[in-house]
């Protein structure tokens, strides 16, 4: 899971000239502010695609990009609800091992962790 320095961190505002002073630089900060920040900000980067558009180009996860993507609410506590159990769940993916490669004398096995 990548972290980034302060230039690409993403700064949460209320709207545009207010910022709430809440920063995340990786995706577990992320969730932690999505499930924090004040409902106004979290709608005002939801209607803009910032949470796709940072965690797709700066963090380079295309996958929960594309995810938050698909998201659509107008409901300020659906949206926190919708968007922290994606990342949630994305996390938790990442977390979870590819695969796992038993050696033996003469044969490999490759076991699948699903």
């Amino acid at each position: 899971m990548r972290t980034v320095q302060d230039p690409e961190a993403f700064y949460f505002y209320e709207a545009i000239d207010k910022p709430t002073g809440d920063v995340a630089r990786n995706l577990a900060d992320f969730l932690e502010k999505v499930k924090t920040v004040r409902s106004e900000s979290l709608l005002f980067h939801f209607q803009r695609n910032d949470f796709q558009n940072w965690v797709g180009k700066t963090i380079g996860d295309s996958k929960l990009a594309r995810k938050l993507g698909e998201i659509s609410s107008t409901d300020n506590e659906e949206v926190r609800a919708h968007v922290s159990k994606t990342i949630e769940n994305r996390l938790r993916e990442l977390k979870e091992p590819f695969a796992h490669i038993v050696v033996g004398q003469d044969t490999a096995v490759i076991l699948s962790p699903r």
